[in-house]
């Protein structure tokens, strides 16, 4: 029986154009999808937390872009016993966060379909669904995508669009 996945990174506390937030932007795209498809869920969370305040999380952020690092994340799930995983991140100054890059590498994607969606404040996926295919070696691209701004992912409206997707998609 076919399985599916949500899988996702994001990050709460103080945000750009959404200020301080208890959820992250992505965080509230991935519960809506696994409210909607019944799928299970994995938060790729750092083991060493990101600074809550935002210039010092671009910073940091900026660092491990410019270094390649991969931070460590808790815990980890097995991929093996699903087909269809979601995967969801913000975009971090025109790339996925390296946490992201960092549990696409640690796992075996052959015969897994990815759906990815992301968060953003203005530059869509950046690109990042094309570096998600080279990275997820074996992996399929379902789908264009969804990407919407973390502004209006807090919105109605926003959902209602993330929900039209997902029935396109057939969930």
């Amino acid at each position: 029986m076919a399985k599916t996945l949500v899988v996702y990174f994001s990050r709460a506390d103080e945000n750009y154009s959404v200020g301080t937030v208890e959820v992250g932007n992505t965080e509230l795209l991935a519960k809506e999808i696994i409210a909607k498809t019944g799928a299970d869920e994995f938060k790729i969370a750092p083991v060493e937390a990101y600074p809550e305040d935002y210039q010092e999380a671009v910073a940091c952020a900026t660092e491990e872009g410019n270094t390649g690092a991969r931070p460590e994340y808790i815990g980890d799930i097995d991929l093996a016993e699903y087909d269809t995983v979601f995967l969801g991140y913000p975009i971090w100054w025109g790339d996925m966060p390296m946490i992201v890059y960092n549990f696409i590498e640690k796992h075996d994607w052959n015969g897994k379909t990815i759906i990815p969606f992301n968060t953003h404040e203005g530059s869509g996926n950046s690109g990042t669904y094309e570096a998600l295919q080279a990275a997820a070696n074996g992996a399929t691209l379902k789908g264009d995508g969804f990407n919407m701004t973390g502004v209006e992912a807090r919105t109605d409206s926003g959902i209602a669009k993330l929900d039209s997707w997902l029935n396109e998609l057939g969930f």
